[in-house]
């Protein structure tokens, strides 16, 4: 079955949304369950893997967050140093608003799971 670029969108788009919720729910139940384990020590087992997935989660969103930043900071030396035709600018721009976008949401997705 072939889809339609708007269709493969739409699906990439509720897959992306599916997994910020999975991740979401995973990182509160994390923090349930550190508020829980001083309660009944049979948590703690638990509480550790939660633990080690929300660690791994935080530190994977860090890297993508200095990635992006190393990127935008490329593309910005790109503009300012290299004589690119109109064309290669104009893309090389768009590229860096994009990342710009990416970079926001990352942070935001941090934000969330810090507080």
């Amino acid at each position: 079955m072939l889809l339609t670029i708007g269709e493969r969108d739409l699906c990439l788009l509720q897959i992306e949304t599916e997994i910020k919720n999975k991740t979401q729910l995973l990182v509160k139940k994390t923090k349930d369950l550190n508020e829980k384990q001083n309660l009944n020590h049979f948590l703690s087992g638990v509480t550790k893997d939660y633990q080690k997935y929300y660690n791994h989660i935080l530190n994977e969103k860090q890297q993508q967050y200095k990635m992006l930043l190393l990127l935008k900071e490329y593309l910005n030396d790109l503009i300012q140093t290299e004589h690119l035709v109109d064309e290669q600018r104009r893309t090389a721009k768009h590229d860096q608003k994009h990342i710009i976008r990416e970079i926001g949401k990352i942070k935001d997705e941090l934000d969330n799971l810090i507080k």
